[in-house]
């Protein structure tokens, strides 16, 4: 598996956070996911390596972009760390009528995670 720097997880984040945001306002879910697909594989590496995990999650939860920020909150929950943080989080987004449908991203992933009480952020091949 490759190794990342923080700082290319974190630019990374940032640039995926930014199209991610454009193209949901814009209903480009072609755009939406192929972005998705691309940080999903820094969550894995944040699953084989928690401290690094740690590392990155604790600044991208601080970011301007609400999609970062929700989706860090995200991997707080599925990764079990930081849980209180990442409901204080994706509350916080979602209360704010300004975050439109990125308040109601947030607002369904916590109630989820309450609902099933984990949060899965890709689905495990069954064995």
């Amino acid at each position: 598996m490759k190794k990342y720097s923080k700082e290319e997880v974190l630019r990374q984040y940032e640039e995926s956070g930014k199209i991610m945001y454009q193209a949901t306002l814009a209903g480009d879910y072609k755009a939406n996911n192929k972005e998705g697909k691309r940080l999903l594989k820094f969550f894995k590496y944040f699953e084989n390596d928690r401290e690094f995990s740690r590392e990155c999650i604790k600044d991208m939860l601080n970011s301007e972009n609400v999609v970062v920020r929700t989706e860090a909150a995200a991997y707080c929950l599925a990764l079990n760390e930081n849980v209180d943080i990442a409901i204080e989080v994706l509350s916080e987004i979602s209360s704010k009528k300004e975050n439109g449908i990125f308040g109601f991203n947030a607002k369904m992933t916590l109630e989820v995670w309450e609902k099933q009480g984990y949060l899965r952020i890709y689905p495990k091949k069954e064995k």
